[in-house]
């Protein structure tokens, strides 16, 4: 199964998906930040994975407020760190009975944020031009989630890490951003299949039987991870989430 999520009820290209794939491609409607509507996603995903569990979630949803410190609010910096940073937290505190699951089977179950090089502290002072206090602030705090996670989730066979996705052409980077979403996407998938234990709990540049793609899967990265995930990958399932109930 690939499961991928999206705030929308309806998207023509993530439907046009799911009717080529309508055994293994699931969408479904999911706001990330409306936390009491996790229990009954949940419940949506356990009955599409059934006693498998899941093996691979990618935390993909997030927002970029790009202000710098002349015009930076404190609505701002809330905004961003609810969004990228306390909702993939909740999300993956909801599913973790699922993970569990798959990890008991001895099947590799991972746990991807997808993060950004704008949140390494140590990189920062090279990217001045692109500092922007609410995205990297909520980035970072994610990456420190994720070595979190890994520290808690490792000894139960859960592997966790983040992913730098590169600047790609999306809403968010732009048409002119310096690599495309399928180069980004496969660097993912390679990342996420073939990361040793050394580097669980790391933020890694991007240089499965069920697969669940939260939120955003109608757009950019999280469509063409459905996409890729759907004709790369042998899994049985593919579940894609949106706020809406339809996407074309």
């Amino acid at each position: 199964h690939v499961i991928a999520t999206t705030r929308q009820s309806s998207h023509p290209e993530l439907d046009q998906l799911r009717d080529k794939h309508p055994n293994r491609l699931h969408v479904l409607q999911l706001e990330g930040t409306n936390y009491n509507s996790f229990p009954g996603f949940v419940k949506q995903v356990e009955a599409i994975v059934g006693d498998q569990g899941l093996d691979t979630v990618i935390n993909n949803a997030g927002i970029l407020l790009d202000k710098r410190l002349d015009s930076v609010t404190a609505e701002d910096m809330l905004k961003n760190f609810e969004v990228n940073s306390v909702a993939p937290l909740m999300l993956t505190k909801a599913l973790l009975p699922l993970l569990k699951v798959s990890a008991q089977s001895k099947r590799q179950t991972t746990l991807a944020n997808i993060s950004t090089i704008l949140s390494s502290i140590t990189n920062i002072h090279n990217m001045k031009a692109y500092m922007f206090y609410p995205y990297s602030a909520s980035k970072a705090a994610l990456n420190m989630i994720t070595k979190c996670l890994s520290v808690d989730l490792g000894p139960e066979n859960i592997r966790v890490l983040s992913i730098h996705p590169g600047h790609v052409q999306t809403d968010m980077g732009g048409p002119n951003a310096g690599i495309t979403v399928n180069t980004s996407v496969q660097g993912i998938l390679n990342v996420i299949k073939n990361t040793s234990d050394e580097d669980l709990g790391k933020l890694i540049t991007m240089s499965f039987e069920t697969v669940l793609i939260t939120e955003s899967a109608n757009r950019g990265i999280g469509l063409s991870l459905v996409r890729q995930v759907l004709t790369t990958t042998h899994a049985k399932h593919v579940i894609a989430t949106t706020r809406q109930s339809s996407h074309p």
